[in-house]
């Protein structure tokens, strides 16, 4: 049974939350996504599903979302639950699978901070040498579209944002900050193969 099924199996003749997440996407890129699905790790719940739209914000581009992440409660989350999205300049879905592997792993354990660094620890894709994450606000869609927003369930959703990095520039993330990462110039937050960010 997928994801959409048990979320229609729940709500009756409502529409079901994962439906009215997909119609809130499909209405920001009208276009059909592809869609894959995780092997659950948590017995009665299904498997994060990886959304994935080609060729947004442009040609050559990915950009991806979850959902199953938020049908699991963190204590961290006192607003709304998070799902996960990521956008880069690549056609390759192994971004995307990635997110929806560490979606899938991590939930219940992670709250997927603002901030917060997920080292992959092995390369992400054949055409990027980058192998960790960190996360923040996203990029490629509005505010009003990323936060609190309302999918018929008794909680909102908010999305995060992952954008790859290299392990190697952990020490330099924690040491100079988010703020400073992201406007350093080297940074670019869909490029995958940019130069990495060195310490002075």
């Amino acid at each position: 049974m997928g994801i959409f099924d048990f979320m229609k199996k729940k709500a009756g003749k409502k529409l079901p939350p994962a439906e009215q997440y997909l119609n809130h996407l499909d209405r920001i890129f009208q276009q059909e996504p592809e869609l894959y699905m995780e092997k659950s790790l948590i017995e009665g719940i299904p498997g994060v599903t990886t959304i994935v739209y080609r060729d947004i914000p442009k040609k050559g581009y990915t950009t991806a979302f979850t959902y199953g992440l938020s049908l699991v409660q963190h204590p961290a989350w006192k607003v709304g639950r998070a799902e996960l999205c990521i956008s880069v300049s690549s056609p390759r879905l192994d971004w995307a699978q990635a997110m929806g592997y560490i979606a899938n792993k991590l939930r219940g354990d992670c709250p997927f901070s603002y901030g917060q660094l997920i080292n992959f620890e092995e390369k992400i894709s054949d055409d990027s040498e980058m192998d960790a994450f960190f996360i923040f606000a996203p990029s490629t869609i509005d505010k009003e579209d990323y936060l609190h927003i309302d999918i018929g369930a008794d909680y909102k959703v908010s999305i995060a944002s992952l954008y790859p990095m290299y392990s190697d520039e952990i020490e330099v993330y924690e040491n100079i900050g988010l703020e400073k990462f992201w406007h350093h110039p080297n940074f670019d937050n869909y490029k995958v193969d940019r130069k990495k960010i060195k310490g002075e």
